[in-house]
Protein backbone atom coordinates (compact mmCIF):
# COMPACT_ATOMS: atom_id res chain seq x y z
CA UNK A 1 0.00 0.00 0.00
CA UNK A 2 1.24 3.69 -1.13
CA UNK A 3 0.66 6.67 1.09
CA UNK A 4 -0.61 8.22 -2.74
CA UNK A 5 -1.26 11.79 -2.90
CA UNK A 6 -4.69 12.05 -1.31
CA UNK A 7 -2.80 11.20 2.24
CA UNK A 8 -0.49 13.95 1.41
CA UNK A 9 -3.23 16.29 0.61
CA UNK A 10 -4.68 15.48 4.19
CA UNK A 11 -1.55 15.65 5.68
CA UNK A 12 -0.74 18.96 4.52
CA UNK A 13 -4.19 20.10 5.87
CA UNK A 14 -3.67 18.69 9.06
CA UNK A 15 0.01 20.58 9.29
CA UNK A 16 -2.55 24.10 8.25
CA UNK A 17 -4.53 23.24 11.35
CA UNK A 18 -2.01 23.24 13.40
CA UNK A 19 0.13 26.03 12.64
CA UNK A 20 -3.04 27.82 12.95
CA UNK A 21 -4.03 26.84 16.14
CA UNK A 22 0.12 26.87 17.77
CA UNK A 23 1.31 30.02 16.33
CA UNK A 24 3.09 30.64 19.73
CA UNK A 25 4.59 27.48 20.07
CA UNK A 26 6.12 28.22 16.85
CA UNK A 27 7.78 31.45 18.10
CA UNK A 28 9.16 29.61 20.83
CA UNK A 29 10.47 27.05 19.03
CA UNK A 30 11.74 29.71 16.97
CA UNK A 31 13.87 31.44 19.62
CA UNK A 32 14.64 28.47 21.30
CA UNK A 33 16.68 27.79 18.15
CA UNK A 34 19.30 30.99 19.19
CA UNK A 35 20.02 28.90 22.18
CA UNK A 36 19.57 25.11 22.11
CA UNK A 37 20.51 22.99 19.00
CA UNK A 38 17.33 23.05 16.62
CA UNK A 39 16.12 24.40 19.23
CA UNK A 40 15.87 20.92 21.02
CA UNK A 41 17.16 19.41 24.34
CA UNK A 42 14.98 16.14 24.15
CA UNK A 43 14.54 14.52 20.68
CA UNK A 44 11.81 12.28 21.52
CA UNK A 45 9.72 15.58 22.18
CA UNK A 46 10.86 17.56 18.62
CA UNK A 47 8.51 16.37 15.96
CA UNK A 48 7.45 18.93 12.47
CA UNK A 49 6.57 21.41 11.98
CA UNK A 50 7.47 22.32 15.57
CA UNK A 51 6.63 20.94 18.74
CA UNK A 52 4.20 22.01 21.18
CA UNK A 53 4.88 24.50 24.21
CA UNK A 54 3.11 23.52 27.46
CA UNK A 55 2.46 26.29 30.29
CA UNK A 56 0.45 24.07 32.90
CA UNK A 57 -1.03 20.88 33.27
CA UNK A 58 -3.79 19.59 35.60
CA UNK A 59 -5.30 16.52 36.01
CA UNK A 60 -5.77 14.69 32.61
CA UNK A 61 -5.42 18.01 31.12
CA UNK A 62 -2.49 20.06 29.53
CA UNK A 63 -2.54 24.04 28.37
CA UNK A 64 -0.18 25.13 25.96
CA UNK A 65 1.11 28.55 25.43
CA UNK A 66 -1.32 29.16 23.12
CA UNK A 67 -4.32 28.48 25.35
CA UNK A 68 -5.13 25.61 23.86
CA UNK A 69 -6.24 22.29 26.52
CA UNK A 70 -5.15 19.05 25.54
CA UNK A 71 -6.07 15.51 26.98
CA UNK A 72 -2.76 14.16 27.92
CA UNK A 73 -2.03 10.74 26.97
CA UNK A 74 1.64 11.01 26.98
CA UNK A 75 1.93 11.51 30.61
CA UNK A 76 5.28 12.62 30.55
CA UNK A 77 6.26 9.15 28.94
CA UNK A 78 4.34 7.26 31.44
CA UNK A 79 6.00 8.99 33.89
CA UNK A 80 2.94 10.42 35.35
CA UNK A 81 0.48 7.53 36.38
CA UNK A 82 -1.41 10.26 39.13
CA UNK A 83 -1.45 12.91 35.35
CA UNK A 84 -0.18 16.59 36.88
CA UNK A 85 -0.78 18.75 39.99
CA UNK A 86 -2.07 15.88 41.64
CA UNK A 87 -2.85 17.73 44.68
CA UNK A 88 -1.38 14.92 47.53
CA UNK A 89 2.15 15.14 45.20
CA UNK A 90 1.66 18.97 45.10
CA UNK A 91 1.38 19.37 48.70
CA UNK A 92 4.17 16.66 49.89
CA UNK A 93 7.12 18.83 47.64
CA UNK A 94 5.35 21.91 48.83
CA UNK A 95 6.35 20.78 51.84
CA UNK A 96 8.92 19.44 51.27
CA UNK A 97 10.29 22.65 49.32
CA UNK A 98 9.97 24.90 52.84
CA UNK A 99 12.39 22.87 54.97
CA UNK A 100 14.96 22.28 52.02
CA UNK A 101 15.16 20.81 49.12
CA UNK A 102 18.89 19.04 49.26
CA UNK A 103 21.65 18.55 51.23
CA UNK A 104 24.82 16.46 51.61
CA UNK A 105 23.05 14.06 54.19
CA UNK A 106 20.97 11.35 54.35
CA UNK A 107 16.89 11.95 54.61
CA UNK A 108 14.57 9.81 56.21
CA UNK A 109 12.52 9.59 53.57
CA UNK A 110 14.94 7.83 51.77
CA UNK A 111 14.16 5.08 53.91
CA UNK A 112 10.64 4.94 53.65
CA UNK A 113 11.21 5.39 49.67
CA UNK A 114 13.24 2.33 49.51
CA UNK A 115 11.34 0.41 52.10
CA UNK A 116 8.13 1.27 49.56
CA UNK A 117 9.91 -0.54 46.46
CA UNK A 118 11.28 -3.29 48.00
CA UNK A 119 8.05 -4.74 49.41
CA UNK A 120 6.51 -3.94 46.07
CA UNK A 121 9.21 -5.46 43.29
CA UNK A 122 10.18 -9.15 43.73
CA UNK A 123 13.54 -9.18 42.94
CA UNK A 124 14.33 -6.14 45.06
CA UNK A 125 15.60 -6.99 48.43
CA UNK A 126 18.14 -4.12 48.47
CA UNK A 127 17.57 -0.46 46.61
CA UNK A 128 20.18 2.69 45.69
CA UNK A 129 18.64 5.41 44.02
CA UNK A 130 20.01 7.60 40.73
CA UNK A 131 17.96 10.51 38.94
CA UNK A 132 17.26 8.86 35.41
CA UNK A 133 16.37 5.64 33.85
CA UNK A 134 19.50 5.91 32.32
CA UNK A 135 21.18 6.25 35.24
CA UNK A 136 19.60 3.48 37.04
CA UNK A 137 20.17 0.63 34.43
CA UNK A 138 23.90 2.52 33.69
CA UNK A 139 24.73 1.12 37.15
CA UNK A 140 22.55 -2.01 37.16
CA UNK A 141 25.27 -3.25 34.51
CA UNK A 142 28.61 -2.24 36.20
CA UNK A 143 27.32 -4.01 39.27
CA UNK A 144 26.14 -6.81 37.46
CA UNK A 145 29.90 -7.08 35.69
CA UNK A 146 31.39 -6.64 39.44
CA UNK A 147 29.52 -9.31 40.99
CA UNK A 148 30.50 -11.99 38.01
CA UNK A 149 33.65 -10.69 37.12
CA UNK A 150 32.69 -10.54 33.61
CA UNK A 151 32.32 -7.70 30.91
CA UNK A 152 29.73 -8.99 28.03
CA UNK A 153 26.10 -8.04 28.09
CA UNK A 154 23.52 -9.60 26.22
CA UNK A 155 20.76 -6.79 25.15
CA UNK A 156 18.23 -7.57 22.45
CA UNK A 157 18.55 -5.53 19.16
CA UNK A 158 16.83 -2.18 19.03
CA UNK A 159 16.15 -2.41 22.88
CA UNK A 160 16.11 1.01 24.21
CA UNK A 161 17.85 1.40 27.74
CA UNK A 162 18.70 5.04 27.76
CA UNK A 163 21.67 7.12 26.32
CA UNK A 164 24.32 5.36 27.77
CA UNK A 165 27.52 4.10 25.25
CA UNK A 166 27.18 0.80 26.88
CA UNK A 167 23.54 0.34 25.38
CA UNK A 168 23.42 2.34 22.33
CA UNK A 169 24.57 -0.04 19.96
CA UNK A 170 22.88 -2.34 17.27
CA UNK A 171 22.91 -4.38 14.60
CA UNK A 172 24.46 -2.93 11.44
CA UNK A 173 23.08 -4.51 7.42
CA UNK A 174 26.01 -7.37 7.52
CA UNK A 175 24.68 -8.99 11.45
CA UNK A 176 27.81 -6.44 13.02
CA UNK A 177 27.40 -4.93 16.34
CA UNK A 178 27.85 -1.36 15.69
CA UNK A 179 27.02 2.23 17.79
CA UNK A 180 23.58 3.15 16.56
CA UNK A 181 24.67 6.92 17.12
CA UNK A 182 27.65 9.08 16.92
CA UNK A 183 29.99 9.42 19.26
CA UNK A 184 29.50 5.90 20.78
CA UNK A 185 33.29 4.42 20.72
CA UNK A 186 33.28 1.81 18.16
CA UNK A 187 35.44 -0.69 20.50
CA UNK A 188 32.37 -0.58 22.91
CA UNK A 189 31.16 -3.04 20.43
CA UNK A 190 33.04 -6.02 21.65
CA UNK A 191 31.27 -6.12 24.95
CA UNK A 192 27.65 -6.41 23.72
CA UNK A 193 25.76 -9.54 22.31
CA UNK A 194 22.76 -8.65 20.35
CA UNK A 195 20.04 -11.18 20.53
CA UNK A 196 16.29 -10.71 18.97
CA UNK A 197 12.96 -10.10 21.30
CA UNK A 198 10.61 -13.32 21.24
CA UNK A 199 13.43 -15.47 19.89
CA UNK A 200 12.94 -17.76 23.15
CA UNK A 201 15.55 -20.54 21.14
CA UNK A 202 18.18 -18.07 19.61
CA UNK A 203 18.66 -16.05 22.60
CA UNK A 204 19.18 -19.06 24.62
CA UNK A 205 21.57 -20.41 22.51
CA UNK A 206 23.26 -17.02 22.60
CA UNK A 207 23.65 -17.63 26.40
CA UNK A 208 24.80 -20.60 26.71
CA UNK A 209 27.24 -19.69 23.41
CA UNK A 210 28.83 -17.07 25.58
CA UNK A 211 28.14 -18.14 29.41
CA UNK A 212 31.87 -17.87 30.31
CA UNK A 213 32.18 -14.08 29.10
CA UNK A 214 28.91 -12.99 29.80
CA UNK A 215 27.79 -10.55 33.24
CA UNK A 216 24.49 -10.24 32.12
CA UNK A 217 21.51 -10.45 29.93
CA UNK A 218 19.19 -7.54 30.00
CA UNK A 219 15.82 -6.32 28.46
CA UNK A 220 12.69 -4.66 29.22
CA UNK A 221 10.11 -7.84 29.71
CA UNK A 222 7.12 -5.87 28.27
CA UNK A 223 8.51 -4.60 24.96
CA UNK A 224 8.36 -0.89 24.98
CA UNK A 225 10.71 0.16 21.63
CA UNK A 226 8.87 -0.60 18.17
CA UNK A 227 5.56 -0.90 20.16
CA UNK A 228 4.32 -1.88 23.60
CA UNK A 229 3.74 -5.66 23.73
CA UNK A 230 3.62 -8.52 26.07
CA UNK A 231 6.32 -10.87 25.77
CA UNK A 232 5.74 -14.06 23.96
CA UNK A 233 4.58 -17.34 25.79
CA UNK A 234 7.61 -18.99 27.90
CA UNK A 235 10.25 -16.28 26.08
CA UNK A 236 10.91 -14.64 29.73
CA UNK A 237 10.95 -18.21 31.69
CA UNK A 238 13.04 -19.76 29.38
CA UNK A 239 15.85 -17.03 30.36
CA UNK A 240 15.06 -17.04 33.51
CA UNK A 241 15.92 -21.03 33.74
CA UNK A 242 18.96 -20.28 31.08
CA UNK A 243 20.62 -17.54 32.97
CA UNK A 244 19.91 -19.36 36.62
CA UNK A 245 21.93 -22.35 34.86
CA UNK A 246 24.91 -21.39 33.40
CA UNK A 247 25.21 -18.42 36.55
CA UNK A 248 24.80 -15.08 34.22
CA UNK A 249 22.49 -12.35 36.02
CA UNK A 250 18.85 -11.37 34.33
CA UNK A 251 17.97 -7.90 34.49
CA UNK A 252 15.05 -6.69 33.93
CA UNK A 253 14.64 -2.59 32.72
CA UNK A 254 11.38 -1.85 34.39
CA UNK A 255 11.01 1.87 34.05
CA UNK A 256 8.44 1.64 31.81
CA UNK A 257 6.50 -1.47 32.64
CA UNK A 258 6.61 -0.53 36.31
CA UNK A 259 2.84 0.27 35.07
CA UNK A 260 1.91 -3.41 34.36
CA UNK A 261 0.93 -3.53 38.46
CA UNK A 262 2.56 -3.56 42.37
CA UNK A 263 5.53 -5.39 41.15
CA UNK A 264 5.83 -4.59 37.94
CA UNK A 265 6.21 -7.13 34.78
CA UNK A 266 8.16 -9.21 37.09
CA UNK A 267 5.09 -9.74 39.52
CA UNK A 268 2.61 -9.55 36.23
CA UNK A 269 4.32 -13.07 34.15
CA UNK A 270 5.40 -14.37 37.59
CA UNK A 271 8.95 -14.36 36.34
CA UNK A 272 11.66 -13.19 38.93
CA UNK A 273 15.51 -11.30 37.56
CA UNK A 274 18.54 -10.80 39.71
CA UNK A 275 18.14 -7.27 39.34
CA UNK A 276 15.59 -4.52 38.45
CA UNK A 277 15.97 -0.90 36.94
CA UNK A 278 13.35 2.01 38.18
CA UNK A 279 12.22 5.06 36.96
CA UNK A 280 9.66 7.29 35.83
CA UNK A 281 6.15 7.09 38.26
CA UNK A 282 8.35 6.02 40.82
CA UNK A 283 9.42 9.44 41.30
CA UNK A 284 5.64 11.31 41.43
CA UNK A 285 7.30 13.63 38.22
CA UNK A 286 10.54 14.74 39.34
CA UNK A 287 13.51 13.37 38.18
CA UNK A 288 14.34 9.87 39.10
CA UNK A 289 16.01 6.51 38.71
CA UNK A 290 16.60 3.54 41.33
CA UNK A 291 18.04 -0.46 40.51
CA UNK A 292 18.18 -3.04 43.00
CA UNK A 293 18.24 -6.54 43.64
CA UNK A 294 19.29 -10.07 45.58
CA UNK A 295 21.16 -8.52 49.11
CA UNK A 296 24.18 -10.29 48.04
CA UNK A 297 24.08 -8.25 44.75
CA UNK A 298 23.80 -5.01 45.92
CA UNK A 299 26.18 -5.84 48.96
CA UNK A 300 28.69 -4.68 46.24
CA UNK A 301 27.74 -0.95 46.61
CA UNK A 302 28.03 -0.76 50.86
CA UNK A 303 30.05 1.88 51.66
CA UNK A 304 30.73 0.36 54.73
CA UNK A 305 31.34 -2.96 53.83
CA UNK A 306 33.48 -4.35 50.61
CA UNK A 307 32.26 -2.21 48.28
CA UNK A 308 33.35 -2.72 45.01
CA UNK A 309 31.59 -0.44 43.53
CA UNK A 310 31.81 3.25 43.80
CA UNK A 311 28.19 5.21 43.18
CA UNK A 312 27.54 8.95 43.82
CA UNK A 313 25.72 11.19 42.69
CA UNK A 314 25.05 14.39 43.83
CA UNK A 315 20.99 14.22 44.15
CA UNK A 316 20.51 10.79 44.39
CA UNK A 317 17.17 10.20 46.63
CA UNK A 318 16.78 13.86 47.01
CA UNK A 319 14.20 15.07 49.43
CA UNK A 320 11.98 16.67 46.65
CA UNK A 321 12.05 13.48 44.93
CA UNK A 322 11.80 11.31 47.47
CA UNK A 323 8.55 13.58 48.70
CA UNK A 324 6.91 13.32 45.46
CA UNK A 325 7.86 9.57 45.29
CA UNK A 326 6.63 8.92 48.54
CA UNK A 327 3.08 10.33 48.13
CA UNK A 328 2.93 8.83 44.48
CA UNK A 329 3.20 5.27 45.48
CA UNK A 330 0.90 5.58 48.39
CA UNK A 331 -1.39 7.03 46.12
CA UNK A 332 -0.85 3.81 43.46
CA UNK A 333 -2.82 0.96 45.33
CA UNK A 334 -3.85 -1.81 43.45
CA UNK A 335 -7.46 -0.65 43.18
CA UNK A 336 -6.05 2.33 41.15
CA UNK A 337 -3.77 -0.53 39.14
CA UNK A 338 -7.07 -2.00 38.18
CA UNK A 339 -8.93 1.04 36.98
CA UNK A 340 -5.72 2.78 34.84
CA UNK A 341 -5.89 -0.73 33.07
CA UNK A 342 -9.23 -0.98 32.77
CA UNK A 343 -9.11 2.48 31.13
CA UNK A 344 -6.02 1.19 29.11
CA UNK A 345 -7.92 -1.57 27.94
CA UNK A 346 -11.08 0.33 26.97
CA UNK A 347 -8.77 2.59 24.78
CA UNK A 348 -6.72 -0.28 23.18
CA UNK A 349 -9.83 -2.64 22.39
CA UNK A 350 -11.66 0.89 21.03
CA UNK A 351 -8.50 2.05 19.01
CA UNK A 352 -8.10 -1.26 17.27
CA UNK A 353 -11.85 -1.62 16.51
CA UNK A 354 -12.08 1.45 14.68
CA UNK A 355 -8.72 0.65 12.52
CA UNK A 356 -10.23 -2.45 11.73
CA UNK A 357 -13.90 -0.86 10.45
CA UNK A 358 -12.06 1.62 8.93
CA UNK A 359 -9.35 -0.87 6.80
CA UNK A 360 -6.24 0.77 7.92
CA UNK A 361 -3.02 -0.45 7.79
CA UNK A 362 -3.03 -0.17 11.58
CA UNK A 363 -1.98 -2.01 14.59
CA UNK A 364 -3.06 -1.34 18.34
CA UNK A 365 -0.44 -2.86 20.34
CA UNK A 366 -0.47 -2.99 24.60
CA UNK A 367 -1.08 -4.24 28.06
CA UNK A 368 -2.27 -2.44 31.35
CA UNK A 369 -2.44 0.94 31.19
CA UNK A 370 -0.20 1.44 28.21
CA UNK A 371 -0.69 1.08 24.31
CA UNK A 372 0.93 2.20 21.00
CA UNK A 373 0.06 2.97 17.16
CA UNK A 374 1.90 1.90 14.50
CA UNK A 375 1.85 1.10 10.93
CA UNK A 376 2.00 -2.29 9.37
CA UNK A 377 5.02 -3.17 7.15
CA UNK A 378 2.66 -2.89 3.88
CA UNK A 379 2.87 0.62 4.04
CA UNK A 380 5.48 2.73 1.65
CA UNK A 381 5.72 6.09 3.38
CA UNK A 382 4.86 5.51 7.22
CA UNK A 383 6.24 9.03 7.96
CA UNK A 384 3.86 11.05 6.39
CA UNK A 385 0.70 8.67 8.56
CA UNK A 386 2.70 8.47 11.52
CA UNK A 387 3.79 12.18 11.74
CA UNK A 388 0.01 13.41 10.60
CA UNK A 389 -1.51 11.44 13.02
CA UNK A 390 -0.59 13.39 16.72
CA UNK A 391 -0.91 16.15 14.88
CA UNK A 392 -4.70 15.20 13.67
CA UNK A 393 -5.35 14.34 17.23
CA UNK A 394 -3.47 17.46 19.19
CA UNK A 395 -5.69 19.55 16.29
CA UNK A 396 -9.06 18.30 18.37
CA UNK A 397 -7.21 18.32 21.75
CA UNK A 398 -5.76 14.90 22.35
CA UNK A 399 -2.15 15.09 22.98
CA UNK A 400 0.15 11.80 22.82
CA UNK A 401 0.21 9.76 20.01
CA UNK A 402 1.46 7.11 19.14
CA UNK A 403 2.33 5.93 22.24
CA UNK A 404 -0.09 6.26 24.76
CA UNK A 405 -1.03 5.93 28.38
CA UNK A 406 -3.94 6.03 30.91
CA UNK A 407 -3.71 7.88 34.45
CA UNK A 408 -5.63 7.33 37.85
CA UNK A 409 -7.49 11.04 37.19
CA UNK A 410 -8.89 10.34 33.68
CA UNK A 411 -12.59 9.21 33.64
CA UNK A 412 -14.33 6.95 30.94
CA UNK A 413 -15.53 10.00 29.49
CA UNK A 414 -12.09 10.62 28.60
CA UNK A 415 -11.75 7.45 26.49
CA UNK A 416 -14.70 7.86 25.03
CA UNK A 417 -13.83 10.73 23.36
CA UNK A 418 -10.44 9.67 22.35
CA UNK A 419 -12.54 7.04 20.68
CA UNK A 420 -14.60 9.53 18.88
CA UNK A 421 -12.32 11.48 17.90
CA UNK A 422 -10.28 8.43 16.00
CA UNK A 423 -13.49 7.70 14.22
CA UNK A 424 -13.58 10.91 12.45
CA UNK A 425 -9.59 11.27 12.19
CA UNK A 426 -9.63 7.74 11.14
CA UNK A 427 -12.35 8.24 8.54
CA UNK A 428 -10.50 10.84 7.58
CA UNK A 429 -7.71 9.01 6.58
CA UNK A 430 -9.53 6.28 5.24
CA UNK A 431 -10.96 8.13 2.53
CA UNK A 432 -7.64 10.11 1.65
CA UNK A 433 -5.95 6.41 0.84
Amino acid sequence: MTSGEGLRRWYRSVVDEYRRRTPGSARMFERGGGVLPGGDTRYSITTPPHPLYFERGEGPYLWDVDGNRRLDLNNNSTALVHGHAHPAIVAAVRDRAAIGTAWGGHSPLEVEWGRMICERVPSIERVRFANSGTEANMHMLKVARAFTGRDLVLKLDGAYHGTYDGFELAAAPDGCVVPSTGGVPANLSANVVLGAWGDTEGVAALIRANADRLAAVILTPFRSAGGFAHPPDGFLETLREVTADVEVLLLFDEVISMRLGMGGAQGRYRVTPDMTALGKLIGGGLPVGAFGGRADIMALTDPLGDMKVALAGTFNANPMTAAAGVAALRLLTPDVHDRIDRRGARLREGLATVVKDRGLPLRVEGGGSLLSVACEPEVTRPDVLMTGLPLAFGNRGVFGFPYLSTSSVMEEEHIEYVLESAGTILAEIASAL
